[in-house]
């Protein structure tokens, strides 16, 4: 059970800690707003059965983040999907990940408000989806409060948090070893054991292994969870089966150059040669990121500047 200490413990937590390390953009995104896609019947990445139709522009935006980590396209294709499919509301989760990438807060907000209205207009025929993307829209404006008023915010965002755990429950009930509920959940799950250092890790991370899905999510959040444990080579063999399923996304490059770095000695020409891979899609990358690449590389390399890629 969740107290309310607790609860406010983790209603800080999560807008500090993975926005601070997350590998990436869209790993804020997995990480904070923990928001996924029901994609249509011929490539739903979560389920094998009883898949959910969204239109094709946002399955397309959904893989260029999270499976091809290709940044600068999806931000082009969003503005297609949002006017062919405006009812979508992952659409505006990865909408309002990108916002605030940018550190655009109030459009993170704004977006953040109609993931909530079109949550609601499931409401009776789709009531699994409904309750995922209500608590998504709960813990956006969480993030909203807490990225522009501070720590003075907590009595505000406890609330909003205590409805995300209670909306998430809702969708348990109705589907409780539905993948995407399970790989939203794990994610949570995950933060709060990073958050209290006496919670189990591997109980953390059940809904993740059992049945969360697509693997380029499940296992890159595995990866993260072993990373901050210190539990590198769990992690590395996590990162591994996530590259298995996205091997062109220069992200999960990275994030196994990281790992491969902290084991250090004989490990280090291969941690380099990741993030030399990683910074040959240098074009598709968020700003922020590049920039962390580069100086990580640099470290790496000994002072060596590394190959600039093709940005």
């Amino acid at each position: 059970m969740v107290t309310t200490v607790n609860i406010m413990k983790i209603s800080l937590s999560p807008f500090l800690k993975p926005f601070l390390k997350s590998v990436s953009a869209s790993a804020i995104a997995l990480l904070v707003f923990a928001a996924t896609a029901m994609p249509s019947l011929a490539a739903d990445p979560f389920r094998s059965q009883n898949a959910r139709a969204i239109g094709d522009q946002t399955q397309k935006v959904f893989e260029l983040i999270f499976k091809e980590g290709n940044y600068k396209e999806a931000i082009k294709q969003l503005d297609v999907a949002v006017k062919a499919e405006p009812n979508e509301p992952l659409l505006f989760v990865l909408r309002a990940s990108t916002a605030f990438a940018k550190e655009d807060y109030a459009a993170m907000q704004m977006d953040g408000k109609r993931v909530r209205a079109n949550a609601e207009a499931l409401r009776g025929h789709d009531n699994l989806r409904a309750y995922i993307y209500i608590a998504v829209s709960d813990l956006l404006e969480a993030g909203y409060i807490f990225k522009t008023e501070g720590i003075a915010s907590t009595g505000r965002i406890l609330p909003l948090v205590q409805n995300v755990f209670d909306n998430l429950q809702k969708a348990k009930e109705i589907t409780p070893d539905d993948p995407e509920l399970n790989l939203i959940k794990g994610y949570i799950d995950m933060l709060i054991a990073s958050v209290f250092p006496l919670s189990d890790l591997e109980t953390a991370l059940e809904s993740l292994k059992l049945y969360a899905a697509p693997d380029y999510l499940k296992w890159r959040g595995i990866a993260i969870a072993y990373r901050d444990a210190n539990k590198t080579d769990l992690a590395l063999d996590a990162v591994n089966k996530a590259l298995a399923a996205a091997p062109n996304n220069p992200e999960l490059h990275y994030l196994k150059g990281q790992l491969l770095w902290s084991q250090g000695g004989a490990n280090i020409p291969a941690a380099k040669q990741e993030f030399e891979t990683a910074l040959t899609k240098a074009d598709q990358m968020n700003a922020g990121m590049l920039a962390d690449m580069r100086e990580q590389c640099r470290i790496i390399s000994g002072g060596v500047k590394c190959p600039e890629g093709n940005r």
